[in-house]
């Protein structure tokens, strides 16, 4: 148990604002990796820059449908099977969090290493595109009638 002056300050929140929180954080990080990808290629020739995007978003489809569904629908249950008020920093699992540090680190990486702009310009509108369409899953959840009472 925390000592009870860190209890106090533990920020607890219902469900539905853990899964409102996890849409945003999807949402916003997923738009915000796609406009990366977007703003690295503006110089690009306007052939490379669309075979780029259009890469990225088929690419995105299948990482959204074969990889990112499963971890939402992972987070969506985690958080609808705890209905009592519990710290928002456990709106995702420890996994999720090591997973979320090391894609972070990724991106930094990718970030800063000399590479063909359009392969960028695809990986990122790629998990991007990913990540927002996954999200969709994470605002029906929010959404719908919550299964127990408050």
């Amino acid at each position: 148990m925390l000592p009870k002056f860190l209890d106090r300050l533990t920020p607890r929140v219902y469900p539905r604002t853990r899964l409102l929180t996890a849409a945003l954080v999807w949402s916003a990080v997923g738009f915000l990796l796609t406009a990366k990808g977007l703003w690295i290629s503006r110089q690009e020739p306007a052939h490379l820059f669309l075979v780029a995007i259009a890469a990225g978003l088929g690419m995105g489809l299948v990482k959204s449908r074969l990889v990112f569904d499963k971890v939402a629908r992972k987070i969506i249950l985690n958080i609808e099977k705890k209905p009592r008020p519990v710290c928002l920093g456990g709106l995702f699992s420890v996994r999720n969090w090591a997973l979320i540090l090391v894609m972070s680190f990724f991106g930094r990486t990718l970030g800063a290493i000399s590479m063909n702009t359009s392969l960028k310009t695809g990986i990122y509108v790629m998990v991007g595109s990913g990540l927002a369409l996954s999200s969709l899953l994470m605002w029906k959840a929010w959404k719908k009638p919550l299964p127990f009472p408050l």
